[in-house]
């Protein structure tokens, strides 16, 4: 028995063996690059089964040659099929190990599992291919080498194999020459350690002592250069297939990194990119999420690309998608697309073919266009406002350049100036101004050009040299913060001139009579007393007021009545002096104004318009007198302002209705004084009311049959600081001042405080009659007013009478209406002052009143048969059906008179009016 650690054994063997497991196990190595580093799965299968063969094939080399280096003194037999069995070991458990590693997933159970397989497989192929020996070989199972052999082979096998796996994470970077040899050393080590250590438990019997002829070496050396000779072809393959894949892989790095670059320069891009395989999307950027309303990608990504756009473009967007399919490319054009929330956009795509992933794709390339479009039909509606308004308007527009020259110019340039179109674009518009006012047209130019629009009026002349008045506006054209240009509008105003003067000539003239009216006389009266107080001329009016002109309307009517004020303002213009000016203030007033004149002088010119107004004036048949009553305010030094010359006039005027009428007074400091004592009344009166100056008294009406007291009539009276002040002096004051609106408004509420007051003591309360003047009556609140009195005092409507002058209800369609108001709160509805005046018989009997009071003048009954016969008639219409009040009887005549009739009497005959402390003794006679 021979120990194969005694025998002989050659040492170029043992090296050659351990070269061999190195390179084996380096080859094997960058097989895995191979297989890591493929891309097709063609050859990622073939790079497997040659790492496999490689693999089987050094394990196997490294064992043969290892057991010819201890048998080079004998020689050595095999059987061959346990070697090719050893040898399937080797290939078969390097199969397994591969396949295990390279199966998905990689788990650390595979991993062990591998390295246990390579390990026995090792194993296997040792002591498969020693019993393949000719020889009595003896194992020594229960040696510690036999334990150490397999416990190494399998955890060298399992470090080798985390070799592998580690190799195979390794990126290309990572993946160095150094690393790879030292992979080899570990792996070769492995499996030269696993054989050696196994053979020192074999024991191989030889029966006689034979020298080796050497063909053991050959064959050792035949095997060992063969084996090496393949793996270096393998190697440089591998090296070929290396570079090879290495270009590939460049490329491919370089694709992806184009790509990558590719789709962040996509993904970045201002502008909205969508890839579509011609139907389906495959790739949006960032932005086309904001254009089509989308939070997400994977709402735009995998949908239709047809379905974004608008139906009426979808067949011409397929057709372009042929066309690019066929030539690669189309030209961009505008479409409408659909956004997810159903807004239509305006859009304009390009499209071409490219590779999308490997595979063919249309990219388009969108811009939202929508607010250009806007903008653009904005720009074109405003372009064609401004020719319309340009081009259409009925004034003339033009532009000028900086020089003053027409640029533009549009149709109404030529109509107005009556130049041909081609000569005015030739010309500035200094030739087309009147020469005078070139310098101030210049000037005005010239504000424009500094960014200052300018407004102004102006005269051009037109081609027959006729001078046209016209308004310019220039506007400065700003380009860019530069003016390069004016735009200039020219207005024809020839005929507002003439519509300004014309309602000069309205403002300023009478309608009626021609003369100037009140608004011009008073500029013009204002105008001279400004130049007579720097030339000290004597300068006078006269105020003419017509005596009783309302007969001339109530007789022939308000037409004739108009005709005759023509015919006076004639007359009285033919009485003056040339240089003398008249004025209608309306009405039946006129007014006077005489420059540098004497006081003699203005008495003659005042009495001779008198005088010619009292011949007759013939008119429809008619001839009237009518007189006149003139007021002369007249001044030489001092002059006081309009106002009070012309009120000193009008004074003056009153003055002389008081004296008669049909005269002239002059306003005189008599007449001053008059004045002053009216202001004074008129001052004192407005603060009567808070001063509790005013007090009502009552006078008592009586049945003239009876005597006895059924009504009362409520009274004013005014005890002034001045002292008593009658009522015919005050209340005319109030009249012409407004002041009668509230002082009757106070009658009303004390006369109702009276009438509560005397029911809350028990008398027995009479109807009171309280006086209303046409101005109170007028006003638009008076029923209110009156209604508002009643329901704050309480008091029973029908004990208070309302007399309205006759004067008040001339106008009987609105006295109506007011009076049915009246007597809708129950307030009975006196007419007073009856036969005073201008009496009608059509207000008795169309107006529906309660009680009608006859006025004192009708009951001078000694003035004989006339008023006898008026009041007959009257209380002959009247009887039966209205209720009638006498007022003024003052003699037993005149009662003696009326009692045939049922008839209320009123007059100092049965009592004076009465403070209220008195009246109330009357009324408790009357409860007695």
């Amino acid at each position: 028995m021979h120990h194969l650690h005694h025998a002989t054994y050659s040492p170029f063997l043992i090296i050659l063996s351990i070269i061999i497991a190195f390179i084996s196990s380096y080859t094997t190595l960058v097989l895995v690059e191979r297989v890591s580093e493929s891309n097709h799965r063609s050859r990622k299968i073939t790079w497997i089964f040659i790492g496999v063969f490689i693999m089987g094939v050094g394990i196997f080399s490294t064992h043969f040659i290892g057991m010819l280096a201890y048998h080079l003194n004998y020689p050595m037999t095999f059987n061959g099929s346990l070697l090719v069995l050893s040898f399937l070991f080797s290939l078969i458990t390097s199969f397994t190990a591969f396949y295990l590693l390279y199966t998905h997933p990689l788990t650390k159970g595979k991993i062990f599992i591998s390295g246990v397989i390579i390990g026995l497989g090792i194993v296997f192929l040792h002591y498969t291919a020693t019993y393949g020996i000719y020889e009595s070989v003896e194992i020594h199972f229960t040696s510690i080498y036999f334990t150490l052999s397999i416990v190494l082979a399998i955890i060298i096998s399992s470090i080798a194999i985390r070799i592998f796996v580690n190799k195979k994470g390794d990126s290309i970077s990572n993946r160095t020459t150094k690393k790879n040899i030292v992979s080899a050393l570990v792996l070769g080590g492995a499996i030269t350690t696993m054989h050696y250590v196994g053979m020192e438990a074999i024991y191989i019997n030889k029966g006689s002592d034979v020298t080796s002829n050497g063909a053991d070496k050959f064959i050792g050396n035949i095997v060992s250069f063969s084996t090496l000779f393949l793996m270096f072809a393998t190697l440089f393959t591998a090296y070929l297939d290396y570079r090879s894949t290495h270009s590939e892989k460049q490329l491919i790095k370089q694709l992806k990194e184009s790509e990558k670059r590719y789709r962040q320069l996509v993904e970045k891009s201002p502008v909205p990119v969508i890839i579509h395989d011609g139907n389906t999307i495959v790739f949006v950027n960032e932005i086309v999420l904001s254009m089509v309303k989308a939070s997400e990608k994977h709402e735009i990504v995998g949908k239709s690309f047809i379905n974004f756009i608008h139906p009426d473009f979808r067949e011409t967007v397929k057709k372009r998608m042929q066309i690019i399919k066929e030539k690669g490319h189309v030209k961009s054009m505008e479409q409408r697309m659909v956004t997810l929330d159903g807004t239509v956009i305006t859009t304009e795509t390009s499209s071409y073919l490219i590779q999308f992933d490997n595979k063919p794709a249309i990219q388009s390339v969108i811009r939202d266009i929508t607010e250009q479009k806007q903008t653009e039909l904005a720009l074109q509606d405003r372009q064609q406002r401004y020719m319309s308004l340009f081009e259409y308007n009925p004034d003339p527009v033009f532009l000028l350049d900086c020089h003053g020259y027409f640029k533009e110019i549009n149709s109404a340039v030529w109509k107005t100036l009556g130049i041909p179109k081609d000569e005015v674009k030739k010309m500035s518009f200094h030739q087309v101004l009147v020469p005078s006012q070139i310098d101030f047209a210049v000037a005005q130019f010239k504000k424009a050009l500094k960014g200052e629009p300018q407004n102004y009026e102006i005269s051009a002349i037109k081609n027959n040299g006729d001078e046209i008045p016209v308004n310019i506006t220039l506007v400065p054209i700003i380009i860019e913060e530069q003016v390069t240009g004016v735009f200039c509008i020219a207005k024809d105003i020839t005929k507002e001139k003439e519509a300004v003067q014309k309602i000069k000539e309205l403002a300023y003239t009478d309608q009626l009579t021609g003369l100037p009216n009140r608004t011009w006389f008073f500029k013009y009266f204002t105008h001279k007393l400004k130049e007579q107080k720097q030339l000290n001329h004597p300068i006078a009016i006269l105020a003419i007021d017509f005596d009783d002109f309302k007969s001339v309307n109530d007789t022939i009517g308000h037409h004739a009545g108009d005709m005759f004020l023509q015919q006076v303002a004639n007359r009285m213009k033919d009485i003056l002096r040339p240089q003398d000016i008249i004025a209608r203030l309306g009405g039946d007033e006129f007014i006077v104004f005489l420059d540098n004149i004497t006081k003699e002088e203005v008495s003659q010119i005042a009495q001779k318009i008198i005088n010619e107004m009292n011949n007759k004036i013939p008119l429809f048949g008619h001839e009237f007198i009518l007189t006149l009553s003139i007021g002369i305010s007249m001044y030489s030094k001092i002059m006081p302002d309009v106002e009070t010359f012309i009120k000193e006039a009008d004074f003056a005027m009153y003055y002389a209705k008081e004296k008669g009428k049909n005269n002239y007074q002059l306003f005189t400091d008599e007449l001053k004084k008059k004045v002053n004592q009216r202001l004074k009344l008129e001052s004192a009166l407005r603060k009567a009311i808070d001063k509790e100056e005013l007090e009502l008294y009552y006078q008592p009406q009586f049945d003239i049959k009876s005597r006895d007291i059924v009504s009362a009539e409520a009274l004013l009276r005014w005890n002034s600081s001045f002292g008593r002040i009658s009522p015919n002096e005050f209340i005319p004051i109030a009249e012409d001042t407004g002041l009668i609106v509230s002082i009757g408004k106070w009658v009303f509420k004390e006369a109702c405080l009276h009438i509560k007051e005397w029911r809350k003591r028990g008398l027995p309360v009479v109807p009171i009659s309280v006086n209303v003047s046409a101005r109170q009556f007028r006003e638009a609140d008076f029923a209110k007013v009156v209604q508002q009195i009643v329901k704050e005092e309480k008091i029973d409507p029908s004990q208070l009478i309302i007399e309205i002058t006759e004067s008040a209800m001339l106008d009987i369609v609105e006295s109506e209406h007011i009076i049915q108001d009246l007597k809708e709160l129950g307030i009975k509805i006196a007419i007073d002052d009856f036969g005073k005046g201008y009496s009608s018989l059509q207000i008795i009997t169309d107006l529906n009143y309660d009680i009608l009071k006859i006025d004192k003048s009708l009951m001078d009954i000694e003035k004989g048969n006339r008023n006898i016969a008026i009041l007959k008639a009257v209380l002959e219409t009247t009887k039966g059906y209205k209720e009638v009040i006498v007022e003024g009887i003052e003699t037993q005549e005149q009662v003696d008179f009326l009692k045939t009739y049922n008839v209320v009497g009123q007059g100092f005959f049965f009592s004076h009016p009465l403070p209220s402390h008195q009246f109330e003794e009357q009324l408790k006679q009357i409860r007695g």
